[in-house]
């Protein structure tokens, strides 16, 4: 299959700005564009499917049943540029399927919607719990990283950006869109709301738009919760795997 793009809608976009949040390190960049999602009810764009993720399906309350995905929305606003988001259910396992993702992914933004600023959101792990966080930026050009400067973001002069948040960026450049990665201050050992917030507090600045924080503490919570089942569920998982290797039964019923 490698990458197939089902396209849903075919709006007339002005000047779209491309915001990208994928699962990665506490969910910072999914759960901002998520948040983004819900608070302006954007509206399906496209679904992108590739052999690239991981090998399952997810079951839905309805009883059926999808592969896992990337999903693109747009919100047309009535006062400026509109704004196109990407999300996804998982990243790509490999850095092939990654590279053919990205590719395909700022193609169909650049050719078929006339995206030239594209952006990703994510995670800037330090590995320790900070007062006051502070969300941190690179640029596809020194004077896009000033700009951002501006909004109060503080610039990355050392390191690296990882998986898709990285690879988007770069591979955007190579075709002439230029753009940022924000990325929220965090610990990194668990879901962390608090950095999807200030994330969100800039790309608001980035775009002109009014983004409505009062919904974000309870799906905070609500993420948290899930964030924690999940990690459970890998304990349990891990502890199975453990006791197998052991030579101990293992029943599931």
């Amino acid at each position: 299959m490698r990458t197939q793009i089902v396209v849903l809608d075919t709006p007339k976009l002005n000047e779209a700005i491309a915001i990208c949040g994928l699962p990665g390190a506490a969910f910072v960049g999914k759960f901002a564009v998520d948040h983004l999602i819900g608070e302006l009810t954007a509206r399906p764009l496209a679904e992108i499917y590739t052999d690239g993720l991981p090998p399952q399906v997810v079951v839905r309350e309805d009883g059926s049943s999808t592969l896992l995905h990337s999903y693109l929305y747009y919100w047309k606003n009535p006062l400026g540029r509109d704004l196109i988001f990407l999300t996804a259910d998982a990243q790509p396992t490999t850095a092939e399927s990654e590279y053919e993702l990205s590719e395909r992914i700022t193609d169909y933004l650049n050719t078929d919607c006339g995206v030239r600023e594209l952006v990703t959101l994510g995670a800037y792990v330090t590995g320790e719990y900070a007062r006051n966080p502070q969300v941190y930026v690179a640029g596809t050009e020194p004077r896009y990283a000033a700009i951002a400067e501006k909004l109060g973001c503080k610039i990355m002069n050392r390191g690296s950006i990882t998986g898709m948040n990285g690879l988007l960026l770069g591979v955007a450049k190579l075709k002439g869109m230029y753009g940022y990665s924000f990325l929220g201050e965090t610990s990194g050992y668990g879901f962390d709301g608090r950095a999807a917030e200030i994330v969100l507090k800039c790309v608001s600045k980035l775009a002109d738009i009014e983004v409505d924080f009062a919904h974000l503490e309870k799906r905070a919570r609500e993420a948290q919760e899930m964030f924690n089942v999940i990690s459970r569920a890998s304990v349990e998982t891990e502890e199975e795997s453990s006791a197998v290797e052991k030579g101990k039964p293992n029943y599931i019923s």
